[in-house]
């Protein structure tokens, strides 16, 4: 199967696992949710391998650098997810998740200088395009009450979609650069998320520091299945060679849409209008970058 298609199939899934997050998150504690969502996705991905027999070759193929290059990857995926749910725990949906769409765009600049993917002039206006969809959202925020410059669950959000970034550039290293087994880095990757977020949670607990109140809700399971589900295709669609990794990730970022769409509906969310003008200035950035 072409790139593209992992990759927009990576995008399909990637959005209901947004609006299960969002659901599993809102006014409840998110290091327990992180904690417990990422369980489940860890024993669903090692029951598939078990079931395809491939644990084995998995388990056979973590060499003591691919186990440190997952690791790395582990601690900003882990790192960028508690800043993203702390923003989603009181930011809607409909803004919270177009700015961790935005990550592509960083992704870009940093491949530019990095790996030397070089923008085109129609890219460059692509980008030029996306932050202007970001201050048409500062502009919907505001007739929301929400300040960008000055609310903390913004700043949060922003955090996560640079580490988001940090991790999309990770991947092209561990996948093009060093060629390491896909199957042998998610399933050191899925165990390493469980370690982190558990690490966090009883360092929480030993310095008494008081976490926010914690509810199971059916939507925390699937948040780490469905993240598992579209990061496996995501990993198969990048490992190509010279996949790059800079409209990679824009076409998963395509997800956005039905988080929109969907969100919107389920939440009850206001004042679309011009969210939705804010949003597809960044779609047609989006699709500018990945055309150009």
């Amino acid at each position: 199967m072409n790139w593209t298609n992992w990759m927009l199939a990576s995008a399909a899934m990637l959005a209901f696992y947004d609006l299960a997050k969002k659901a599993s998150v809102r006014e409840n504690a998110v290091l327990p949710t992180l904690l417990f969502s990422t369980i489940a996705g860890c024993a669903a991905y090692l029951a598939t391998l078990c079931a395809a027999g491939r644990l084995g070759a998995a388990a056979d193929a973590a060499t003591p650098e691919i186990v440190s290059l997952a690791a790395a990857k582990s601690a900003i995926v882990a790192a960028s997810w508690v800043f993203t749910f702390k923003a989603l725990r009181t930011l809607p949906i409909s803004i919270a998740t177009p700015i961790r769409a935005s990550a592509p765009a960083l992704v870009f600049i940093i491949a530019f200088f990095l790996y030397g993917e070089r923008p085109g002039a129609w890219q460059a206006a692509g980008m030029a395009t996306v932050f202007a969809g970001y201050f048409a959202f500062s502009w919907a925020g505001r007739h929301e009450g929400i300040d960008f410059l000055r609310n903390r669950a913004v700043w949060c959000a922003f955090a996560g979609m640079c580490l988001s970034a940090c991790s999309a550039i990770w991947d092209k290293y561990i996948f093009q650069i060093r060629g390491a087994d896909v199957e042998a880095v998610q399933f050191l990757f899925q165990i390493g998320l469980v370690a982190v977020y558990a690490a966090l949670l009883a360092c929480r607990r030993l310095l008494g520091m008081a976490g926010e109140k914690f509810e199971w809700r059916w939507t925390i399971p699937l948040v780490g299945i469905l993240l598992a589900g579209a990061d496996w295709l995501y990993f198969r669609g990048i490992s190509g060679d010279g996949v790059p990794i800079s409209v990679a990730s824009l076409m998963r970022r395509f997800s956005v849409v039905i988080t929109f769409i969907l969100g919107a509906k389920f939440f009850n969310e206001r004042n679309l209008v011009r969210k939705g003008i804010a949003l597809a200035a960044i779609l047609l950035g989006v699709a500018m970058l990945a055309l150009g």
